[in-house]
């Protein structure tokens, strides 16, 4: 696969965000629609880690992609801070019969994940996750900066 042919797929990733409830052992059952889209990326593992509050799946392809791209791009001691958190949450692992992912011991535990409801989203062909609860206060940050800025007296702030 080209990287051109990888950018349209990573662009036609669902959009929008679900609920996913984690099972009892910390396993994540993915929405079939996702099912399809990994299918034409033709991608049966994945990289599972932890980010600032993230739950971040990346399919195998766009995960050598995206560590490439920070080892060009950051400098040496960035790099190396940024590749010890991925590296000390992430795994990698493929589906399982009933096409559930699961994620690292160390994740599970610092997500207290065993049971819990995430949100998740597209982010540019990557599944993020946050922990409901989390996200909702997140929303609710987000909603009230954007009324702040639309309440200005001159208006709110073009980007």
């Amino acid at each position: 696969m080209t990287e051109e042919e990888l950018s349209q797929i990573l662009l036609e990733a669902p959009p929008g965000s679900f609920s996913l409830k984690v099972d009892g052992q910390g396993r994540l059952a993915i929405p079939r629609e996702w099912d399809r889209y990994f299918a034409r990326l033709d991608e049966k593992e994945f990289f599972i880690t932890f980010e600032k509050g993230w739950l971040k799946i990346f399919p195998r392809k766009v995960w050598f992609k995206q560590n490439a791209t920070a080892f060009r791009e950051k400098s040496e001691e960035d790099y190396e801070d940024w590749s010890i958190t991925m590296q000390h949450y992430g795994v990698m692992t493929g589906f399982d019969k009933e096409y559930r992912l699961t994620p690292s011991q160390t994740l599970r535990t610092a997500m207290n994940l065993k049971g819990a409801e995430l949100i998740m989203m597209n982010h540019q062909g990557t599944l993020r996750g946050m922990l409901k609860t989390d996200y909702e206060q997140r929303q609710r940050d987000a909603e009230a900066a954007t009324n702040k800025q639309q309440s200005r007296p001159d208006g709110p702030r073009m980007l």
